[in-house]
C-alpha cells in the first residue's frame, strides 16, 4: 500500500509538472506573438505616418512657395524705392500703399508691408484698416534684424498689431549706398490647418523652440511639446513670438520615450480623442527649422497585438492538447494490447482506425500544402494583375499622346500624295521634312513605352522654348486650320532655355492647344493666344482660348486621370493628367483660370536652365 500511494504521488507530481510546462509554453507563445505583432504594427503605423507627413510637407511647401516671389517683387518696385527715399511724402505713401494693395489682391497673401532702416513701417497693403501696420515700429522683430544682416529672413510669429499668426518672408532692399529698408510678406497658414483638420489626422508643427505653432487641435497651439526650462521661457517671452498672451506653460505631452524602434508619447486631458498613449512620428523641415509631428493612437495597435497573442496562445494550447490526446490514446492502445489476447481483434480494429485517422491527417496536411501553394500562386497572380493594370493605364496614356502625331502624319501623307499625283513640284521637300519630324516624335514616344517596365536614371535635359512652341504649333496646325482658329503668338525677344525634355514639353503644349481648339470648335469667335513671361527663375507660358470656359465645380478634378469635360468619345481624360505629371517632375507647375462663357487660361511655369540664369547679368546680380 505505501508503494502504491508513493507511485500515485509521483504520477500526480509528473502531471502537475507537465501541466506547468504546457502552461508556460502557451504563455511564452502568446507573449512572443504579442511582441512580434506589436512591433510589426508599430513599424507599419510608422511607415504610414511617414508617407502622410511627406504629403503634408509637400502641401506646406507648395503654399509657402506660392508667395516666395513677393518680397523680391516688392523690393524691385519703383513705388517701394520712392517711399523709402522720401517717407514723409503723402503722395508717394499713397502710391506705395496702392501698389501693395493691388499686388496683394492678385497674390492672395496675408499682408504686405515696407519697413524703413529704423524699423518703421512706411507702407502696407492694409493701410486702410484700423489695425494697419503703417506707422508701427517693428524693429524688435527677429526677421527685420536677420534680413538687414543676411538679406533674407523667414519667421513664424503672432502679429503684435493684428493678433493673427503668420509666416513672415523678409528681403532687404538694397540701394547704391547700402540698405534702403526691408520688404515683408506675411502668409496666413490657416488654410493648411483647415486641410489637415479635414483629413482627420492629429498633427502638430513645432518650431525651433519646441513650441506648437500649427495644429489640428486649437487648444494645443502655442504650447510646448514637453517641459522647457525657465531660461528658455524667459527668452521666448522677450521675442513676443507667440503674441501678447505669451506661451502656455502646460506641455502637450506629459512624457516622451523611445520603445520598439519608435517614440511614444503620453498626452493627458479629459478628451478621449486626444489623451492617452500615442505613437509619435516626426518629419524635420530644415528650411524653416520646424518639425511636423504625427500622433497615432496606440489603442488599435495594442488591440491587434492582443488578438494576435490570444490566437497564438489558443493555437499553442490546441496543439498541446492534441499531443496530449495522442499520447493518452497511445497509452490506452498499449494497455489494451497488453491486457488479454481476447482483445487482439479489438486492438487490431482500433489500430486500423488509428491508421485511417493518420492517413486522413496526412491527406489533410497534403491538402493544406496544396492550399498554401494555391494561395501563393493567387498572390503572384494578383501582383501580376496589378502590374498589368498599371501597364494598361500607361498604354492608354501613350495611345492618347500618339493619336495626335499620327493624325498629323496622316495629313502630311495626304498632302504628299496629292503633290506626287501632279508633276514634280518644289513644295514636296518641306512636306517630307515635316513628315520626318513627326516620325521622329512617334519613335521617341514608342521608346518611352518600351522602357516602362524598368527603372530609369533621370537625366537632366534642356530645351529651347521657342523651338518647342514652334514644333507644337506645327504639329497641331492641321487641327487649327480645320477649325478656323486664329493664333496670336507673342514671341520673346531673346533665347529662353528651360529645364526639361523637349518632347515632353511639346506633348504638354499640344495637349493644351488641342483642348483649347476643341473648346472653341462651335463658337463664332475662335482666337488662341500664346504668351511668354520671364521671371527671376522661371518662364511662364500662357495658353488662352475664347471657348465656353470650365465650371468652377470641375476645376478641382481637372487634372485627375480619366476625368474629362468633353462629350463621350472625344477623349480619354488623360491629357491634362499626363501633362501635369510631366511638368511637376521637372519642378514646374500648371494652373488654370476659367470664366464660364469667356474662356480659359492655362499657365505653365517652367524653371529656367542653370546656364540661362548664369548668362543673364541682371539675374546674377540679383542672386548676389
Amino acid at each position: 500500500m505505501p508503494t502504491r500511494f508513493r507511485f500515485r504521488e509521483l504520477l500526480h507530481r509528473r502531471q502537475l509538472l507537465l501541466a506547468g510546462i504546457a502552461l508556460t509554453m502557451v504563455l511564452a507563445t502568446g507573449w512572443a506573438a504579442f511582441e512580434v505583432a506589436l512591433s510589426g504594427a508599430v513599424a507599419n503605423a510608422g511607415q504610414q505616418s511617414d508617407r502622410r507627413l511627406a504629403l503634408f510637407d509637400r502641401t506646406l511647401e507648395a503654399i509657402i512657395e506660392r508667395f516666395h516671389y513677393l518680397p523680391s517683387s516688392m523690393a524691385l518696385a519703383a513705388e517701394t524705392r520712392a517711399i523709402l527715399a522720401d517717407s514723409a511724402n503723402p503722395d508717394l505713401r499713397e502710391a506705395a500703399n496702392g501698389f501693395l494693395s493691388k499686388l496683394n489682391d492678385t497674390a492672395g497673401a496675408g499682408e504686405l508691408f515696407i519697413m524703413a532702416p529704423d524699423g518703421n513701417v512706411v507702407a502696407a497693403s492694409n493701410w486702410w484698416a484700423y489695425d494697419s501696420f503703417v506707422g508701427e515700429n517693428l524693429a524688435y522683430r527677429p526677421y527685420f534684424e536677420e534680413a538687414m544682416l543676411d538679406g533674407d529672413a523667414k519667421f513664424y510669429a503672432v502679429g503684435t498689431v493684428t493678433g493673427v499668426a503668420g509666416y513672415f518672408l523678409a528681403r532687404r532692399i538694397d540701394g547704391p549706398d547700402g540698405a534702403l529698408g526691408v520688404a515683408v510678406t506675411k502668409i496666413n497658414l490657416g488654410e493648411i490647418e483647415a486641410n489637415w483638420w479635414r483629413s482627420g489626422e492629429l498633427l502638430v508643427i513645432v518650431d525651433l523652440n519646441n513650441v506648437a505653432i500649427l495644429s489640428t487641435r486649437p487648444d494645443w497651439r502655442y504650447r510646448p511639446l514637453s517641459l522647457i526650462g525657465p531660461g528658455d521661457a524667459s527668452r521666448i517671452e522677450g521675442e513676443l513670438r507667440y503674441g501678447t498672451t505669451g506661451l502656455e506653460s502646460q506641455p502637450i505631452a506629459a512624457d516622451i520615450w523611445p520603445s520598439r524602434g519608435a517614440n511614444f508619447a503620453f498626452v493627458g486631458g479629459a478628451d478621449p480623442d486626444t489623451s492617452g498613449l500615442f505613437l509619435l512620428d516626426e518629419l524635420r523641415l530644415p528650411t524653416h527649422q520646424w518639425r511636423i509631428l504625427s500622433f497615432t493612437p496606440t489603442g488599435p495597435l495594442f488591440r491587434y497585438a492582443w488578438i494576435a497573442a490570444a490566437a497564438a496562445a489558443l493555437a499553442a494550447a490546441a496543439f498541446l492538447l492534441i499531443i496530449a490526446l495522442l499520447v493518452q490514446r497511445q497509452r490506452i492502445v498499449a494497455q489494451r494490447l497488453a491486457d488479454h489476447d481476447r482483445l487482439e481483434q479489438r486492438v487490431a480494429e482500433r489500430t486500423e482506425d488509428l491508421h485511417i485517422t493518420n492517413e486522413a491527417l496526412r491527406a489533410e496536411i497534403a491538402e493544406r500544402i496544396r492550399a498554401e501553394k494555391a494561395e501563393r500562386e493567387a498572390q503572384h497572380g494578383l501582383v501580376q494583375a496589378a502590374k498589368m493594370a498599371s501597364l494598361g493605364q500607361a498604354l492608354a496614356g501613350v495611345a492618347h499622346e500618339v493619336s495626335q502625331p499620327v493624325a498629323a502624319l496622316t495629313t502630311h501623307l495626304a498632302s504628299a500624295k496629292l503633290i506626287a499625283a501632279r508633276d514634280q513640284h518644289s513644295d514636296i521637300a518641306p512636306i517630307l521634312g515635316t513628315m520626318d519630324k513627326v516620325v521622329d516624335r512617334l519613335a521617341a514616344l514608342t521608346g518611352h513605352l518600351k522602357t516602362f517596365a524598368r527603372k530609369e536614371t533621370r537625366v537632366e535635359m534642356q530645351a529651347d522654348l521657342s523651338t518647342v512652341i514652334a514644333n507644337a504649333l506645327d504639329l497641331v496646325d492641321h487641327k487649327l486650320k480645320a477649325t478656323g482658329i486664329d493664333v496670336e503668338y507673342t514671341r520673346h525677344g531673346g533665347k529662353l532655355t528651360v529645364t526639361g525634355n523637349p518632347i515632353h514639353l511639346e506633348q504638354v503644349l499640344i495637349n493644351l492647344i488641342a483642348n483649347a481648339a476643341d473648346a472653341m470648335e462651335h463658337l463664332p469667335i475662335r482666337v488662341l493666344s500664346i504668351g511668354i513671361r520671364k521671371t527671376v527663375r522661371n518662364v511662364e507660358i500662357t495658353v488662352t482660348d475664347t471657348g465656353s470656359g470650365i465650371a468652377a465645380t470641375e476645376l478641382a478634378n481637372l487634372f485627375d486621370p480619366f476625368y474629362s469635360t468633353k462629350d463621350a468619345g472625344r477623349g480619354l481624360g488623360l491629357g491634362l493628367s499626363i501633362s501635369y505629371g510631366l511638368i511637376r517632375d521637372i519642378g514646374g507647375a500648371i494652373t488654370v483660370q476659367s470664366h464660364p462663357g469667356k474662356g480659359s487660361t492655362f499657365t505653365v511655369r517652367l524653371p529656367l536652365a542653370v546656364s540661362a540664369i548664369a548668362l543673364d547679368p541682371q539675374l546674377e546680380a540679383h542672386s548676389r
